[in-house]
């Protein structure tokens, strides 16, 4: 869910991306503002969840494959500098 939001995040920034496309992740977040039609969360969830797949049939296959790959070479580089510990060596 988290790599989705990050991805979804990188198109939002993408030039290339229609603005139009664009403006999808919005609608569903301004579906949470106003009244609902039926109390509780999990109808807001639904809405949000196909606003967003919808957005990503509409990105261009290219761009999305892409941005995961950048995505994964992130990660992968963050990997590394995590398993990294800094030390001494001591020898006696």
């Amino acid at each position: 869910m988290v790599k989705q939001l990050q991805l979804i995040i990188r198109l939002l920034k993408d030039k290339r991306v229609h603005p139009l496309i664009k403006v999808l992740p919005f609608l569903s977040l301004l579906y949470l503002v106003y009244p609902d039609f039926v109390p509780g969360p999990f109808d807001d969830a639904v809405v949000i969840g196909l606003f967003m797949q919808f957005f990503m049939s509409l990105v261009p296959d290219e761009y999305i494959e892409e941005h995961r790959y950048e995505q994964e070479i992130e990660d992968l580089n963050s990997d590394r500098e995590d398993s990294v510990i800094e030390g001494e060596f001591w020898e006696e």
